[in-house]
């Protein structure tokens, strides 16, 4: 069994992993006019944590960022973790997506019991929107493999960064004032424990994993057939041992590109093949906009959430991962 907990979550729409899913689930929104403006000279619109000033940039954004999300967790459940034991998995954007970079970003940090965050085995994922998934797979085999009782993931990211938005407006991907069909940028730091039994009540179970690349991409002519997502939805259902029809709601890192969403219907039904009434999705950049490498952590939290409160709509939920520009695709089924 594999377990998966999140003890931290900063977003705009909240400062924990219980009050960010309640925005959600409630579709509160908090996007705001940006210091920033596109190519056209008109401003731009994102979603920021307030708690961070505009005025900090790069990597004293993100490194504020992953602060706040340490200092968020809880003291009590910081007791139950062995801290300095767990290897760290920190989930970053890829290599070729310009922006702050992370190295050593977390050096010094502490939890709230005083104990160091980081241990003496660190591990870098950089594969943007997907990066939450395969640092789960890569937390799987290290539990497998090693004498550890649990493995740290976190992702930090945020869009609202000069490079960034320069990159994506000049690919047309950024919504602006000329183009409707493109994302709008956020931010967030979410922080995530796999075990191999639960450590906390209401912790996730993960009952499939699948990752797969997808050749057509935003970047280039290829048509969408949604074959990378639909292999990686395949896996997962595969390994959980479950039908697409089983599957009680999903939730998707779909950032306002009808591209995206296309892929995500695409792939549903590649994979469906007996009929149920509904299926809901969920997107939690409705809310807070495109929050990068940290899309797929927020996912597992909101999904917990939903389970804990008692408000998810059946048993099992479907969660997706697509990195739109690089190829990257992923899927994981979980359940309470």
């Amino acid at each position: 069994m594999t377990a998966v907990t999140c003890i931290s979550l900063v977003c705009p729409v909240g400062y924990t992993p219980a009050s960010a899913a309640a925005a959600m689930r409630a579709s509160i929104s908090v996007f705001e006019e940006l210091p920033y403006r596109d190519s056209n000279g008109e401003p731009l619109r994102g979603a920021r944590v307030e708690a961070i000033p505009l005025d900090m940039h790069g990597r004293d954004r993100l490194q504020a960022l992953a602060r706040l999300a340490v200092e968020q967790i809880d003291q009590n459940v910081a007791a139950l973790l062995p801290w300095g034991d767990m290897p760290l998995l920190l989930c970053t954007r890829e290599a070729d997506m310009p922006g702050a970079r992370m190295n050593g970003i977390l050096s010094g940090a502490t939890v709230p019991n005083g104990r160091p965050l980081v241990g003496s085995r660190t591990f870098q994922v950089a594969y943007g929107q997907i990066s939450a998934f395969v640092a789960i797979e890569q937390a799987r085999k290290v539990l497998n493999e090693r004498d550890v009782e649990a493995c740290l993931i976190m992702a930090i990211d945020s869009l609202i960064d000069a490079r960034s938005l320069s990159w994506l407006d000049n690919r047309m991907r950024l919504k602006t004032s000329k183009v409707t069909d493109g994302l709008i940028p956020g931010e967030a730091a979410c922080i995530l424990v796999v075990s191999k039994r639960p450590i906390v009540d209401g912790s996730l179970k993960l009952r499939g994993l699948g990752l797969a690349v997808e050749t057509a991409t935003a970047s280039n002519e290829e048509p969408l057939r949604a074959d990378g997502l639909g292999a990686a939805l395949k896996a997962a259902l595969g390994e959980a041992g479950l039908q697409m029809h089983e599957i009680a709601f999903r939730l998707s890192d779909l950032a306002g590109e009808s591209y995206a969403f296309e892929e995500v219907v695409l792939a549903q039904m590649r994979n469906m093949r007996q009929t149920r009434p509904e299926q809901p999705l969920w997107h939690a950049a409705d809310c807070m906009g495109d929050c990068g490498s940290a899309a797929g952590l927020v996912q597992f939290a909101w999904a917990e959430q939903a389970f804990k409160r008692g408000y998810a709509p059946g048993q099992f939920a479907a969660l997706h991962g697509s990195s739109m520009a690089f190829g990257g695709r992923a899927a994981a089924v979980v359940s309470a």
